[in-house]
């Protein structure tokens, strides 16, 4: 049996793991901490001295990679490491086939793939899956991604959508926008909608609290799971911006596909999320409320989502190249 290597690489952690060619099925997964290696393959070194499959044994090497693909060095949005293509080829060798994803577009392969269990509907609306859908996802840094069904795979329209500019809608956002101006002159939507970004909305509403109080997200997380009033203003806060960050994005492109939302944050504050002001900022798209209104949201559940959609894309890798 050939296998496949498949990895998400993010800012904070990579994960590795196996999956046989022609399957979606994800295993011998170990997930590294990017700062304990100083490049991707000393991360690579350790986790094939690991595994029971040798490198000799790999038909496919699928890389899902927080940050730009088509350029000539990979470098991460948010991590220090940096490779070539042709670096990976001298580690693999040249008879592998290879393919870097964005981390957002291998989730949106694993969307034909993913089971009902692995979502939870926020908000109202049905799929038509011949129609674009877009994935979603806050953690280290803000993933966007447009997926277009096909055939055989999905086409994932490539891009950086999570650093479009930020905008306010009422005085709270105008006073946080205005505070991060003043810090980093542009601001895009991950400066909210990441983890760096909760501590800014954390910070931005202290100040304007009068207070110079700066807490780290998960202090955030621990503060809002004992309902301090300034955490849960500030994750409400974010629900709120992700909201209207979608609805901009499904007026840019009709999703009625539905919105997959996924990352590391919001699938672990999921029932707050239901209850927050989400779907509503998300719908309040003056005169086009009706066209946003209809698109169904889910989050992402699954644990590894982006490891499947590596796994799927792999076997087609290898079927079309036959």
């Amino acid at each position: 049996m050939s296998y496949a290597l498949i990895a998400d690489l993010g800012g904070t952690n990579a994960r590795f793991a196996l999956s046989p060619i022609g399957d979606t099925l994800v295993q011998e997964i170990q997930v590294l901490p990017c700062k304990e290696f100083d490049t991707l393959f000393l991360a690579l070194d350790k986790y094939l001295s690991k595994v029971s499959v040798s490198i000799e044994s790999l038909s496919a090497i699928v890389l899902a990679i927080a940050g730009p693909v088509n350029q000539p060095v990979i470098r991460f949005s948010n991590n220090n490491w940096q490779f070539t293509r042709d670096d990976l080829v001298a580690y693999f060798g040249p008879e592998k086939k290879l393919a870097l994803l964005n981390d957002f577009d291998a989730i949106g392969h694993s969307l034909d793939v993913l089971k009902q269990d692995d979502l939870v509907a926020v908000g109202e609306g049905v799929v038509d899956t011949q129609q674009p859908a877009w994935v979603v996802g806050a953690g280290t840094g803000l993933g966007v991604a447009c997926v277009v069904p096909q055939a055989d795979i999905s086409y994932v329209l490539p891009g950086e959508g999570g650093h479009v500019d930020l905008t306010s809608c009422n005085e709270q956002e105008d006073y946080i926008l205005s505070y991060l101006r003043e810090r980093h002159h542009r601001v895009s939507a991950e400066r909210v909608l990441s983890g760096m970004g909760m501590e800014n909305i954390y910070a931005a509403l202290a100040h304007k609290a009068g207070k110079e109080e700066r807490l780290s997200a998960p202090q955030i997380g621990e503060a809002f799971n004992a309902k301090e009033p300034l955490a849960v203003a500030c994750m409400e806060q974010f629900f709120v911006y992700l909201g209207r960050v979608i609805g901009d994005l499904i007026l840019s492109v009709e999703s009625r596909g539905g919105v997959y939302i996924a990352g590391g944050i919001i699938p672990r504050y999921i029932n707050a999320f239901i209850e927050s002001g989400f779907r509503q900022a998300l719908e309040e798209k003056g005169r086009m409320r009706h066209l946003v209104s209809a698109i169904p949201t889910f989050v992402v559940t699954a644990e590894h989502p982006g490891l499947i959609g590596c796994a799927k894309y792999a076997s087609y890798l290898v079927k079309s190249t036959k």
